[in-house]
């Protein structure tokens, strides 16, 4: 009899659907770094264990009862860590592109080499978000247990290729200005032609689970802006969720878990739940 085939899962804790329009982002948890800054609940294994088939089914299923169609202008696949499992992330960005416009990868870009993203975008991929945490190799080893050169490395080669974002945190004290600047000149380096935005996030000291820096003030954000913006055509001060950022109104998204059961979040209720204790899967 011939072998069969492996079952290949990751665990999912949830998906999220945007109230503004349709798109999905698809959580898949574990990380192979361990930020001391991280508050998401993904970066354990947490959730349910699915197959891609499982969850292409989970995400017809919800955008059919929540939009009326199964037709999604764009998908997000974050973590925890997206790209663990190669063969299970091609998989499903190639079923996502039956049915979705936009394909977006967050990462912390560590496994992404050029082999890998040539599979993911002939199987689909569109956009590739790098999640850079810091410029120094030695601070950066320090806060993810890892060496950055790969990542530098994977962002070089992926310019041109697909659109492409960088995000970094500000973390006063450890990631402020010095970083923040030598990180722009990099990207500068590599954009000739102001393709890449930049993004810089403030860090959230209400949710790490280490105490390593207060919030960054108002002003500090600015400056690092405007340090970017002597290097760069497109620096953002932005948020994780930065695609929702269009309106002024309190914003919700439906969370939509494993048995597809759906809850409506809050911006507050999920920093509120991330600071519940979960189980990891291990």
């Amino acid at each position: 009899m011939p072998l069969q085939k492996k079952q290949e899962y990751r665990y999912i804790p949830f998906i999220t659907l945007s109230e503004l329009k349709p798109r999905v982002w698809i959580t898949l948890s574990d990380c192979n770094f361990k930020c001391r800054g991280c508050f998401s609940i993904a970066r354990e294994p947490v959730g349910e264990p699915m197959t891609v088939g499982q969850l292409i089914t989970l995400v017809k299923n919800a955008a059919i009862e929540y939009y009326g169609d199964t037709q999604l202008e764009e998908a997000v696949l974050t973590g925890g860590e997206s790209t663990l499992n190669r063969h299970y992330l091609v998989d499903l960005v190639s079923h996502l592109k039956e049915f979705v416009g936009w394909i977006v990868l967050d990462t912390n870009g560590y496994f992404l080499d050029d082999a890998y993203l040539e599979e993911l975008i002939e199987a689909g991929l569109t956009e590739v978000v790098f999640d850079l945490k810091a410029w120094d190799e030695k601070l950066h080893e320090w806060y993810t247990g890892y060496t950055n050169k790969r990542i530098l490395a994977n962002i070089r080669n992926a310019y041109g290729k697909v659109k492409l974002v960088v995000n970094t945190v500000y973390i006063p004290g450890i990631v402020d200005d010095s970083e923040i600047e030598n990180i722009a000149q990099f990207l500068a380096e590599i954009d000739t032609n102001g393709e890449i935005d930049y993004r810089i996030n403030r860090f959230r000291a209400e949710l790490s689970p280490e105490q390593i820096a207060r919030n960054p003030y108002p002003e500090e954000i600015a400056r690092a802006y405007s340090i970017v913006a002597k290097y760069m055509k497109s620096a953002v001060i932005g948020k994780s969720c930065v695609r929702e950022r269009e309106i002024e109104v309190k914003r919700g998204w439906m969370t939509v878990f494993p048995d597809g059961t759906m809850k409506r979040r809050t911006l507050d209720d999920y920093r509120e739940e991330n600071k519940r204790e979960y189980l990891p899967i291990r």
